[in-house]
C-alpha cells in the first residue's frame, strides 16, 4: 500500500522539496505531507512547486512552468502571500524553509485562528524530533546571547557590541513584534511559559523596525520604550539571544527561554550549541560560597546549572554567557568573568556569512 495514497500528487511533491537538506527540511514521511497539506491548497501547492528558495521568480514564469493562466497563478501566488507562507517581493514570489523561516513568518503577526492553531501543533510537535540535529556538525558562531549587562559592569571595563546597550545607543529606529512564535505555538499546543507570555515579542533595531505596523507584524517604538522592555524582559529572566554581528547593524533580539524556544530546544537536545557564539563572559562559581539554594538552577536556560542529590554542579561549557545566574544568586557565589576564547561579533552580515558558509554548506553536504 502506497503511504502517500490519501494525499494530492502536488502535496508530496512539494513536501520532497521541502525535505531537502538546502531546505533544512525534515525527513519526507507522511507527517511531513500532512503539514504541507495543511499549508497549501492543491491549486497552491501545483503553483508553489514552480518556486524557489530565496530566489524570486515573476508570476509570468511561474505560470509558464506549472501550465496555468497569469491572471489564476498571480491569484493563488498572492494567495499564499496573505497567509504567508511564501514571500512576496518587487521581483517576485520565492519559498523559504519551513523552520526557521516560515514558522515565524506565518505566526509573528499573533493571528488566532484554527488553520494557525493546528500550524501551530503541527510544525512544533516536527521539529521536537528532532531532525534539525542531523545538519549541525561543525562550529559556527552565527547566534550570540546578549549578556545581562548589571552582571558585568561592575565586574569588568570590557564595553563592546556584547551589550545590549550598545545596541539601543547605535540605533535611532525600535520595534516589538506582535508576539514570541514560540510561545504562540506552545499556547496552541495547550501549555503556558514558565516565564513570560506570548505576547512578548521579539525585539528589532535599525532599519527593520520600518514597516512593521504597514506589514501587521509589530509596532514601532521609542528608544526609551525599548530600555523599559529590555529591563522587563530581565526581570523575567529571558535569555537575550541575537545574531553574532556588531551593534550597529540591522538586527533582532529574541527573548527566550527553555521551555518555550525552539532554537534553545535545539541547543539543549539537538547539537545547535555550535551554533552558539562562544561569549565574551562566563560564568565562575565559587563552590566554597555556594549554598546550594538552586536559585542558578531555576533561571539557567542551557541547563549549565544543576542541583545533583541536592548539591549544585556547574557545567561551564554550557554556559552561553548571558549572566541571569548572577542576578539570582544571593550569596555572591557566581560572577561573570572576562573569556579568552570570546568569538567576537562579525562586523557586518555579509562577513558573517562568509564566515559561517564553509561549516554550513559541509554540514549541509552532509546532511545530503
Amino acid at each position: 500500500m502506497n503511504a502517500f495514497e490519501n494525499f494530492h500528487q502536488a502535496h508530496v511533491v512539494l513536501a520532497k522539496k521541502f525535505s531537502r537538506a538546502i531546505y533544512l527540511g525534515p525527513p519526507f514521511d507522511e507527517r511531513l505531507v500532512a503539514l504541507i497539506q495543511h499549508l497549501f491548497t492543491e491549486k497552491e501547492a501545483e503553483v508553489a512547486r514552480a518556486l524557489v528558495l530565496f530566489f524570486p521568480r515573476s508570476a509570468e514564469k511561474v505560470a509558464k512552468k506549472c501550465g496555468k493562466s497569469i491572471a489564476e497563478t498571480e491569484a493563488l501566488l498572492d494567495a499564499m502571500y496573505r497567509k504567508r507562507t511564501i514571500i512576496k517581493t518587487k521581483k517576485g514570489y520565492f519559498l523559504m524553509p519551513l523552520i526557521p523561516g516560515m514558522f515565524e513568518y506565518v505566526l509573528m503577526r499573533g493571528d488566532d485562528t484554527p488553520w494557525h492553531r493546528e500550524y501551530g501543533r503541527r510544525i512544533s510537535e516536527l521539529f521536537s524530533t528532532g531532525y534539525i540535529s542531523k545538519y549541525i556538525h561543525r562550529s559556527l558562531p552565527a547566534i550570540r546571547a546578549v549578556p545581562v549587562q548589571k552582571a558585568v559592569e561592575s565586574k569588568t571595563a570590557v564595553r563592546d557590541s556584547s551589550f545590549i546597550l550598545q545596541m539601543i545607543e547605535s540605533h535611532t529606529r525600535f520595534g516589538v513584534l506582535n508576539v514570541c512564535q514560540c510561545r504562540q505555538s506552545l499556547r496552541f499546543s495547550g501549555k503556558e511559559c514558565r516565564r513570560a507570555v506570548p505576547e512578548d515579542g521579539c525585539l528589532v533595531f535599525g532599519s527593520w523596525a520600518r514597516g512593521l505596523a504597514a506589514a501587521g507584524s509589530g509596532r514601532e517604538i521609542s528608544k526609551d520604550e525599548m530600555r523599559n522592555i529590555v529591563e522587563e524582559r530581565w526581570k523575567k529572566n529571558l535569555v537575550f539571544m541575537t545574531a553574532n554581528v556588531h551593534a550597529e547593524n540591522p538586527n533582532v533580539i529574541c527573548t527566550c527561554c527553555d521551555c518555550c524556544c525552539h532554537y534553545l530546544e535545539a541547543v539543549n537536545h539537538f547539537g545547535a550549541g555550535k551554533t552558539v557564539s562562544r561569549p565574551a563572559f562566563i560564568a565562575a562559581v565559587n563552590e566554597d560560597m555556594c549554598t546550594n539554594c538552586g536559585r542558578c538552577v531555576t533561571v539557567c536556560s542551557t541547563y549549565a546549572h544543576e542541583l545533583a542529590e541536592k548539591k549544585h554542579q556547574y557545567y561551564p561549557e554550557k554556559c552561553i554567557g548571558c549572566g541571569l545566574c548572577v542576578g539570582v544568586c544571593k550569596p555572591g557565589a557566581i560572577e561573570m568573568k572576562e573569556n579568552s576564547r570570546y568569538d567576537k561579533p562579525s562586523k557586518t552580515f555579509s562577513r558573517l556569512i562568509a564566515r559561517i558558509s564553509p561549516a554550513g554548506i559541509f554540514s549541509i553536504m552532509k546532511a545530503k
